[in-house]
This record gives C-alpha cells, structure tokens and sequence, in this order.
C-alpha cells in the first residue's frame, strides 16, 4: 500500500508507511507562531486550535510553551517545530490531534510534573476522536518524554497513521496519576487499523513498549529499538493484527526477565508475523503466529535487525538545529546499558530550554528565511511558499522545512542570527557589550566571518564558538568599561586533532597571537581539553574594539567559549609566553566537509559527536549514492584523504572521479572491530599525486554493503607549494 505514491505526493521525501500519503497543511496559509504564550494571537494553541483549513505552521520563537490543558488540534496542517531558531518544548499538557491529515515534525513533548492539565490526561500526543474518523497522520522525528499518562496514544478508530523517527522515553512511574504507578510509552487500540511505528527508540518506560489492543488491526512495529523496558515489551492482545518485524529488544535495569514480545488473546481474528526481531517472544497466542504476511503491508523500508540500533540512535528524535542534552542522555544511556525508569524530571537533571532566539529574516512573511530563497532561486522579496522554484515537483516551502531535518536545506545553511545581547547594566563593573560582571561569552560577540554558535554540554552558558575545520573566523565585542590596564582570561579548547592560532586584536593591533598546540589527550571539546590563557596588562579605553581572529588546523575547529576582563593589582607583568608558530614549508591543506558536498543521490547528513565538525554522510537504501563538489583550490597536483568510517559489518565500496575520470575504487574492509561510527572505526584512504584543475569537478560514487551505512567523514587535499601549478 502507498507504494504507487510519488515523492510529491508523500508527506515528505522519505515518509514511510500508512500515513505517508498525509498531505497535512499543503498548499495552505503559512501561520507563524511569534509568541511562547499558552494562548492568543501568534501562539500555538491559536495556530492549531482557533484556526482551521490548509495551514502550514512554523515558529518565530524558540524555548518552552507551557501549556495549562491539551489544545485541540483542527486538521489539514503540518507542524514544522525544526523551523524554531532553538527549538520548541512543550510541557504542561498534550496535543489532541481530532482531525485528519495532520503532519507534526521537530518538536519536544515534555508534560512533566509541574502546572499543567490534570494527570490522568498528561500525555504527550493523543490521535483520534469519539466523534468523527482520524485519518491520515505522521507523526516523525519528535521527542517525547516525562508524561504521567502515555507518551503517545492512537485510539477511537484512527486509521493510516505513521509514528516514525521519534523517542519516547522515561515516562513517569511514582507521580501525580489517580491509579499510581503509570509509566506507560505506546497504546494502540480500540479498533484503529492501518498504523506504522517505525524507527523508533522507546527507552526506560515500564509498560507499553507498545500495547496493541482492543481490535486494533493492521498494525506495523517495525525497525524499533526497546530499552530498558519494565515487565513488559511489545504487548498484544484482543483481536490484534500485527507485523512485528526487525525489532530490537534490550534489557536493563528495571526489565523484569520475562519475553520482550508477548502476544496473548488468542480469540478468533488474532494474526501476527513474527520476523528478525532480536527479542524472545511467548504468549498464549503463539499459535496465531504466521509464516507469512498476514495483511498487504505499507511501503516502509525494512532494515535487518543488524542494521536497526546504529540507524535509531543515529536518527530518532528532534535533532534540528541540535540534540537536545535530555536526548543525548537518553541515547547515551542506550549505548551504555545504563539508566532507570524514574518518577520526576527532577531525577535526571529536569528540564532545558534554549534562550529565545532571534529567527532568520524573512522580508516576505512566506515562511521562507531570505538566505533560504537565494539558496533556491526564489525571491525572497515574493510570497512565493507555493512555488517551485527548482522545477522538483515540491513547493519552496515544502523543500525548505522538511530540507531542515532530511538535509537537503541543512547543507548550505548559516547559522540563524543570534539574538541581541541585552543592554549591559548601569554599574561601574560593566565591563562589556553582553557581559556579565567580568565574563563575555564568545557567542554574544559580533561573529563578521567564519565563526558560528554550537551548544557544549560544560561550556560557560552551554555554548562556544567555532569555525568549520579547516577555515578561518573573525569576532569581536565592543568595551564599554572604564579606561584601565586588564588581563584578559580567554577560555577556549585545545583537542589533540590539529594545531589551530588565534591572534587577539585592540582596535586592530595584534596582542597576543599562539598556537592551539597543548596535548590535552583528547580529539573532542570537553572537560579534558577546556583550557584557557592570560594576556596580562593589557590597556582599554571605552569604545576599543576586541577581536578574536583565528584559523583552524586539521579537525580542530577553534572552539572559544569565554572572554574575561580582570583588573590585575599594580606590578603584574605582561604576558610574553606566546607560543611558537608552525614551521614554514608544510603542505598546504584544503577541506571539504562531507556535509557541504552537493549530494545528487542516496546520500543524507548525519549528526555525529565523532565527526569533523559533528556531521558526516551516509548513504541510505539501495543502489549508488553520489555526491561531488567544484574544487576551489588552485590547480596543481594534490593528495586526496579521504576520511571515512569503515566498521565489522560489511564491506561498502567507494570510488573517486576527478573530471569524470575514476582516479581510485576501494573495498571497505579493514578489521576495526567496531560496528558502530566510532573513533575506533575512524580511518582514511589517501590517494596520490592527483591533477587537478581549479573549478574541475570531484565525484564520489559508492554502494553500502551489508549493515556498513558507507559513511563518509571529510576530504582533504594537501599539496608541497613547489607542486602548485
């Protein structure tokens, strides 16, 4: 079934299963959400709740929406939460979706055990209505986690429903729910038919991993990973049709030792294909079980169970713009075989929320960020959301949110613009634009080139400052304090995988310039590599301009977080440590993320905290994927490094073509031991004494084999100056 659906005709490039053919909002009004308010003009409940008809809705706001009761969602719209500049959280209460063609992407669901709607109707999402049909919903690439009644629920007869991508996670046991302990993730029943659960992570939640109920029929639970899961798993029961399919199942801590998949009810009716699931199964209903299909299935993808935990975790959840640290955790806790159900956020850290951040400009009010319609060719001065300005078959608007999470708009993308710094204070210990008493943050400087904002779990403010590997950036901050002598305290992290400079500037006077060379034992930003440095005696006056203005080296990407100004007692002496520059005569280097490549086929942009600059590629399903780029350096002969993640469990291969010609082909076999994108698996291929011409075109073509995902890393190409043409 929907398998005679075009890309266009999806809910978006890449939806898979009964509710894949949901048009949602296409086609209708753009609605902004401009306010974290429960209600009113602008907020969401009056963007799903007062307004009805075609709506394609997108966010101006980034930070929580407490919410005192469910809002009531009218149907005919998508929910674009990846299009908030931060990301959105909502808590309080759910989202009762009661009409049809409804599409929600890139949100946080958090109920939680603060203000909010009563208990017993604090789940994340409810689909379906006891007085019309709920048809036609996707709901993918979300996080839900912390409710007292179920993370989810699909009820009343809901049909052609698609849960794909999300997680659901650390429902809550011992809160506020009347029957008492409640931890519940997934329910499916009462007669709804046609549901696809596929490519979920469903971790540290006690009961109803998921529950199918009630005559539920023609019910898809496959490629899921299950963690952690309490007495029981996947539970079915009363009349249920199911495909159980390529499915994960691991014990933890709270697993009560019984069969993860128990099929009971045996009445008439009753049908289940079993197959690839890495779970026991039992029940009474063992006999019901089939060697075959026991309905027509949906157009979903299956992956082999091999492949199912290294794809979840990878993709599952609201990633754009970032991982939020509350998934982070959960995953890590996958990976780790750690981790409890608990009974409050407060047990694992509570909530966070990101600051509300200022959106990208968009002079039209289509939707569409201006920096987005120069990207496509559309005009960002037109309320063109419904055009096709690349000829795809897909409206600008369409290719733009969803391009957001499937990484067609991602690649091209500058950082959103940072919100305004707040007025520093009047106090005579202001010392700067954006600073608190002494301490600016990086990400409060005016980023003029190279440098954008990332988040970093143990950074001051969560947040520093970086480049892309391999370029250079340029930030500075305006004094506002009194004229003195200061020592300035930069923060910054010096990792193991290159040797980056930074030069500080007063006013354009360089006066300190090193070397980021110290061997801190690690390639990544954390507590190993946090350091900092002390510039002594350094003369401000009001207005001096401060600039930070630096160059990365090999995969160090010049991560600054803080600046402080401390007026030293009298007699301390300047600073004159500065470290030696690298020596002359090196290669010259030129890299290409993975991620900027222009992918034509097959490819898609992953997150990875391994990778250079946290992004790779990866191909998906079958066939070849390619992916090329205009070579930007000069023309000369030039070594080609390819880095990439060859892991234990398959053998992809790649070839490289520069102007149309094939110059190597490899197989991916190395013994790393490592099936996952690690820093075991890490590895690079280097080929030699290549020509090429400036503005000449390099390919990369491969196929994956087995359950290796062909993951591609970045490309560097070096060259002595004496080869240079």
């Amino acid at each position: 079934m929907n398998g005679d659906l075009t890309s266009a005709d999806l809910a978006f490039d890449g939806a898979q299963g009964f509710g894949s053919g949901a048009d949602g909002g296409r086609g209708g009004e753009i609605v902004k959400v401009t306010t974290l308010a429960d209600s009113g003009p602008g907020s969401l409940r009056w963007a799903l709740e007062e307004l009805d008809g075609p709506r394609i809705v997108v966010f101006e706001v980034s930070g929580e929406i407490q919410l005192q009761d469910a809002i009531k969602v009218n149907g005919d719209v998508t929910i674009a939460g990846q299009t908030s500049p931060e990301g959105i959280t909502i808590t309080g209460a759910k989202l009762r979706i009661v009409e049809s063609d409804v599409i929600i992407r890139g949100l946080q669901f958090r109920p939680g055990d603060g203000d909010g709607d009563t208990p017993e109707n604090r789940d994340g999402i409810s689909i379906g209505s006891s007085t019309q049909t709920v048809e036609n919903v996707v709901i993918d690439s979300n996080s839900f986690s912390w409710s007292i009644d179920e993370l989810i629920t699909v009820w009343y007869g809901a049909k052609n429903i698609t849960i794909s991508n999300n997680i659901f996670a650390e429902a809550l046991q011992s809160s506020l729910h009347p029957k008492g302990d409640h931890s519940m993730g997934m329910l499916i029943g009462d007669g709804s038919s046609n549901v696809t659960v596929v490519g979920n992570l469903l971790a540290h939640n006690e009961f109803r991993n998921a529950t199918v109920k009630d005559d539920a029929k023609q019910i898809e639970f496959i490629n899921n990973v299950v963690y952690n899961y309490g007495p029981n798993g996947f539970l079915g029961h009363e009349g249920t049709t199911a495909h159980i399919i390529g499915n994960i199942y691991l014990a933890g801590q709270d697993s009560a030792g019984r069969a993860a998949i128990r099929l009971e009810s045996p009445e008439s009716g009753t049908a289940y294909y079993v197959h690839d699931n890495q779970a026991e199964v039992d029940g009474a209903a063992m006999s019901k079980i089939s060697d075959s299909y026991v309905f027509e299935p949906s157009n979903v993808t299956v992956l082999s169970s091999d492949e199912v935990l290294d794809y979840v975790l990878s993709n599952a959840g609201a990633r754009y713009p970032e991982l939020s640290p509350i998934d982070a955790r959960i995953i890590q806790s996958v990976i780790d075989g750690t981790g409890r159900i608990i009974d409050s956020p407060d047990d694992v850290g509570g909530y966070v929320f990101v600051p509300n951040t200022t959106a990208p400009k968009d002079s039209d009010d289509d939707g569409i960020p201006d920096y987005y319609e120069e990207i496509l060719g559309s005009n960002p001065d037109v309320f063109d959301a419904h055009g096709d300005a690349d000829g795809n078959g897909v409206h600008n608007i369409e290719d733009y949110i969803n391009g957001l999470l499937d990484g067609y708009a991602s690649d091209t993308q500058p950082a959103p613009a940072p919100a305004p710094a707040p007025a520093p204070e009047e106090s005579g210990d202001a010392v700067a634009d954006g600073a608190s008493e002494h301490r600016i943050e990086a990400e409060t400087f005016d980023l003029t080139n190279g440098f954008s904002v990332t988040s970093i779990e143990g950074a001051s403010d969560g947040k520093v400052i970086g480049v892309k590997a391999g370029t250079s950036g340029e930030a500075s901050t305006v004094f506002n304090g009194t004229s003195g002598t200061y020592d300035f305290i930069i923060g910054y992290y010096d990792e193991n995988d290159g040797a980056s400079n930074l030069s500080v500037l007063v006013n354009g006077s360089v006066v300190h310039n090193w070397t980021w060379n110290q061997d801190l034992g690690s390639n990544l930003a954390d507590g190993a590599t946090a350091t900092k440095i002390t510039i002594s005696n350094v003369q401000l006056n009001p207005g001096d301009v401060i600039t930070f203005s630096g160059s990365s080296d090999g995969k160090e990407p010049l991560r600054i977080d803080y600046l402080e100004l401390v007026q030293p007692e009298a007699g301390g002496e300047e600073d004159d440590a500065a470290l030696s520059a690298p020596e002359n005569g090196t290669k010259k280097t030129h890299l290409v993320e993975a991620e900027t490549l222009q992918l034509e086929s097959g490819w898609r942009v992953r997150e990875s905290s391994v990778a250079s600059g946290g992004e790779m590629i990866q191909a998906v399903g079958k066939g070849q994927a390619k992916a090329s780029t205009a070579f930007e350096g000069e023309t000369g002969f030039y070594d080609i490094v390819v880095n990439y993640f060859d892991e234990a469990d398959g053998e992809s291969n790649l070839s490289v073509m520069v102007g149309g010609e094939t110059v190597d082909s490899w197989v991916w076999d190395q013994e790393t031991e490592q099936k996952f994108a690690a820093r075991d698996s890490l590895t690079s291929h280097v080929i030699e004494d290549v020509w090429i011409e400036n503005g000449e075109l390099i390919a990369f073509e491969g196929t994956r084999d087995g359950s290796e995902p062909l993951r591609v890393d970045s490309v560097e190409f070096y060259s002595d100056d004496f080869m240079i043409a």
